[in-house]
């Protein structure tokens, strides 16, 4: 991946942000990264993990949170020369039907109201999407 990022850069680009979806306990260790993917080249963006029905059966659990700006993670790739974003995450709308399907809300879940989309009826036929 490394290899790549260098070679798809020409000039002045922007550097590539590498993605990160953190779950509770796992770990982020920027010498491991530092090795590879170098700071002048690629920045860090940290996300949660969408809180889903399939996050949840298996046990994963986002380690960014509504409300919590500080992250020892964040911290220390920032100490390591990484330009970092921290995003707040969005529930794409893929798993709508499967939350509409299961009858509960997923604990921890995104709020945002769900409206007919274009593909959607009033009634809820079709795949739907979810809006804010």
């Amino acid at each position: 991946m490394a290899e790549y990022g260098r070679a798809f850069l020409e000039g002045d680009d922007r550097r590539i942000a590498l993605n990160f979806a953190l779950a509770e306990n796992m770990p982020v260790d920027p010498g491991a990264l530092l090795a590879h993917f170098s700071p002048q080249l690629f920045l860090i963006k940290i996300t949660p993990v969408n809180p889903t029905h399939r996050a949840a059966l298996n046990g994963i659990v986002s380690h960014v949170t509504p409300g919590r700006e500080t992250y020892g993670a964040v911290t220390d790739l920032k100490k390591a020369g990484y330009d970092v974003i921290l995003s707040i995450g969005s529930n794409c709308g893929q798993f709508v039907t499967r939350v509409r399907n299961a009858g509960a809300a997923v604990e921890g879940g995104y709020t945002y109201p769900l409206v007919p989309g274009r593909h959607e009826t009033a009634d809820g036929e079709g795949p739907g999407t979810a809006s804010r």
